[in-house]
């Protein structure tokens, strides 16, 4: 039997629950607000479903930012005196404040909701083009809206004006040149001819060479072989809208006759004897815009002034408006 001064050894049992006292409740909390969230949305959802145009813009209209822009100046009873001294805000100077305000949203409240009404011209951008490249319009679509789109079609049509009016010159020459060449008592008069595109359109000029004259000399009476180009000139330009403006020149060798008769009397009236044969031979007189006489003023070869080529008559077919637009 043991001693009464011996100690009892006491034995203590701690049954755990299952090893999970660690977790708390914390995950409850955020399952919940996770919930909370999701009914609202699904709630917003279904509000804006079953709302019409009116109810959305008056929502629209509670949720705009409605800040003031007079500088935080009130026109209440308080005057802004609830700001500041002279009713400054955030230490401005009042109306002159130089914050932007923003403004998002106050032009068209609905398009905080529907972003298909934020962008009424989209910015196209062309990546690629497989067409061949003699068939492609050159355009481009401004941010701006209609008026650019209207504005890139007139410059691809002026452009394609003035690539038409360049392959018309081109036409028109070629048929006189060759027209020429074609006619047997003609052929050795094709170096009179000159063709030069100038600021005002393609210049038909009938030039004299040494020992060949066009006009008769001192006279505005038109040789028969000058009278022969200007029907070819005509035929060619007869069926073309282009208006029309002739000119004479002379040399600075100044006119022997007597009185008060000039190179510049001379020179006018070879331009309008060369209006009449162009008349006589199909073209209207209504394209005839201008006759003038600038005796020898505008010569061919500003370095010998007496030379045979500045004696001349130019014919001008002018440039169409469409393609001046584009130069």
């Amino acid at each position: 039997m043991a001693g009464n001064n011996e100690q009892a050894i006491i034995i203590k049992r701690i049954e755990e629950d299952g090893g999970h006292g660690h977790h708390g409740g914390a995950w409850k909390v955020a399952y919940a607000d996770f919930m909370t969230a999701m009914m609202a949305f699904f709630l917003l959802l279904w509000i804006l479903a079953a709302s019409d145009e009116e109810k959305l813009r008056g929502l629209a209209d509670y949720f705009t930012p409605s800040l003031s822009e007079s500088g935080g100046r009130g026109e209440g009873l308080l005057d802004g005196t609830v700001l500041a001294e002279d009713g400054v805000m955030s230490g401005t100077d009042g109306p002159a404040t130089p914050v932007q305000l923003p403004s998002f949203g106050q032009e068209n409240p609905l398009a905080v909701f529907d972003s298909r009404l934020r962008d009424s011209a989209p910015n196209v951008v062309v990546e690629y083009d497989t067409r061949p490249e003699g068939d492609r319009e050159v355009a481009t679509i401004n941010e701006s809206g209609p008026d650019g789109i209207e504005a890139a079609q007139a410059a691809a049509e002026a452009e394609r004006a003035q690539e038409d009016w360049e392959a018309a010159q081109d036409r028109l020459e070629q048929q006189i040149t060759a027209q020429v060449i074609a006619t047997p008592e003609l052929q050795n008069l094709s170096e009179h001819l000159r063709f030069d595109r100038t600021e005002n359109g393609l210049e038909i000029q009938i030039v004299d060479k040494t020992g060949s004259s066009m006009f008769a000399t001192g006279s505005a009476r038109i040789a028969d072989k000058t009278r022969d180009l200007l029907r070819i000139i005509a035929d060619a330009v007869v069926d073309l809208p282009n208006a029309l403006t002739i000119s004479g020149h002379t040399d600075s060798v100044p006119y022997s006759g007597a009185g008060t008769y000039s190179n510049w009397e001379l020179s006018a009236d070879r331009a309008n004897a060369t209006r009449r044969v162009l008349v006589e031979n199909g073209v209207s007189a209504a394209r005839i815009t201008g006759i003038s006489g600038l005796a020898d003023t505008a010569p061919l070869d500003p370095a010998q002034p007496d030379a045979p080529e500045n004696r001349r008559i130019s014919v001008t077919l002018r440039y169409p408006e469409s393609a001046r637009s584009s130069q």
